[in-house]
Parts: structure tokens; sequence; C-alpha cells
């Protein structure tokens, strides 16, 4: 008979009594809750509802875990940064900077300047009589 191979991975240890619930019992107690207080008042949308509440709290832990990074978050989500962003504006939790500048001309340093028909029209008078 062989002996027991030792198992390289460690045991995980459950939580002490003294910390908080599993996120699914807690989900199970608040949704239960929620229901009781209908008092047979209709209900609709109930899925999104739960949604929104439950993705709010959890964008905002795993930002603070990830130090704000949006490309870590989204990674630990497993979500796309873009969806992120996305779902981070519709919670109001992304701070919106102001839009980007226009970009300078590659050509001459400078962004190009835009010349009035007034101008043009002085403009090309004068370019006439020079070329004679």
């Amino acid at each position: 008979m062989n002996p027991p191979k030792p198992n390289s991975a460690p045991k995980r240890r459950k939580k002490t009594p003294s910390g908080p619930p599993p996120l699914r019992d807690s989900a199970s107690e608040a949704i239960g809750h929620f229901l009781e207080t209908l008092d047979g008042e209709p209900c609709s949308e109930l899925y999104d509802m739960v949604l929104h509440q439950v993705e709010e709290p959890l964008f905002k832990a795993v930002l603070n875990y990830t130090q704000h990074n949006q490309s870590h978050a989204a990674a630990m989500l497993g979500l796309n940064r873009g969806t992120l962003r996305k779902k981070l504006r519709q919670h109001g939790l992304l701070a919106e900077s102001a839009p980007p500048k226009p970009k300078r001309s590659a050509c001459s340093g400078k962004a190009p300047a835009t010349r009035t028909a007034a101008a043009k029209s002085a403009n090309s008078k004068t370019t006439s009589k020079g070329k004679r």
C-alpha cells in the first residue's frame, strides 16, 4: 500500500463566525426582505433593479482595491475596460474630464488659421495685382 501523497495546495479555511456572512446569504436575505415589504404591491424589472443596486458597491469596492486602476479593475471583474467605463458612467462613478483639446497641425506646429470671407477676398485681390 502506498502512503498518501502530500497535497501541495493549501487547504482553505472557513471564515470565523465573527466575519460577514457569505455574499449569497446577504443577497438572499436582502431580496427576501424587499419582497416582504412589497406587501402585495406589483413589482416589475426586479432583475435590473437588483443588478443596478449590486453593481455600484461592487465597482466602488473593486476600484478602491485596485487603487482606481481601471485596467486592473476591469481584469478583476472580467470586463472589457470600455465596458467598465460605460458602467461607471451609468452609476455616476466616472469623473468626466474636459473634452480633449484639438490637435495641432503636424507641419507647422500651430493650429491652422481660419480665414474669413473678407480676408480671403482681400488676399485674392492683392495676389492678382502682384502677378501681372
